[in-house]
């Protein structure tokens, strides 16, 4: 269903779509739609710089990458988001003790609905659903930081690529007769900070896989393919 295009309703639309607030209803979802503003960030376009805002952003469409700066200034990529993932200043996260290192990219044409921090906790103390999806949403990405972590520890380069490119397929890809369609928007060097790799690497690794006919490479489009496959090679 396309959503009306006046700015009220496509804002509804949007938060109605988004998984943590869709079946909000009555005095919830006015509180909600009065309180959010919805922005429009072209890619590469900074959507925060540190993480002492105290907003929340809700991503409705396109990508967003989170990284971190080192003291020597390298980037350190922390996470890729979906549509239907929420970043910025959790309430999980203590006031105040937010890095002032982090920040969100978009990494693509992205939408977010914007929530001041302070609403976003009044709807978590009215509404206790919203705690509980919060808490397991938190404890999802922490899990898959973990599973990285793990990766870049005990996997070697060749099974990091091939676990990249199973998720790249599975969480950002459109599949059509068991092939993964997918918009490129990372660099070579930003999957390489990914998966701890060079970019040259990447570039070797791509090559080759494409050469065995897991995956064909165009400007416009990836094609992710035997994704049954790549999930063997990456374990």
């Amino acid at each position: 269903m396309e959503p009306d295009q006046s700015t009220g309703n496509l804002k509804l639309w949007y938060l109605k779509q988004y998984n943590f607030f869709g079946d909000l209803k009555g005095d919830a979802r006015a509180f909600v739609k009065q309180n959010t503003e919805m922005c429009e960030y072209k890619s590469r376009e900074m959507i925060y710089l540190s993480g002492n805002e105290q907003k929340v952003y809700l991503l409705k469409e396109g990508q967003v990458k989170i990284s971190r700066l080192r003291e020597n200034g390298e980037e350190v990529i922390q996470d890729i988001l979906k549509p239907g993932e929420i970043f910025g200043s959790l309430p999980l996260v203590e006031k105040g003790q937010e890095t002032d290192t982090e920040y969100a990219m978009a990494a693509s044409d992205t939408i977010v609905c914007i929530l001041n921090r302070t609403h976003f906790e009044k709807l978590l103390e009215n509404y206790p659903v919203l705690n509980q999806r919060l808490t397991k949403w938190y404890g999802i990405r922490m899990r898959r930081f973990e599973e990285r972590l793990n990766n870049l520890i005990f996997r070697d380069v060749r099974q990091r690529m091939a676990g990249f490119l199973y998720r790249y397929a599975t969480d950002f890809g459109k599949e059509k007769n068991g092939v993964y369609e997918v918009k490129p928007f990372l660099t070579h060097e930003e999957i390489g900070l990914l998966i701890g790799a060079a970019r040259q690497t990447v570039t070797t690794m791509l090559n080759e896989l494409k050469d065995q006919g897991y995956i064909t490479q165009s400007r416009k489009c990836w094609e992710i393919k035997k994704l049954d496959s790549l999930k063997k090679l990456s374990s």
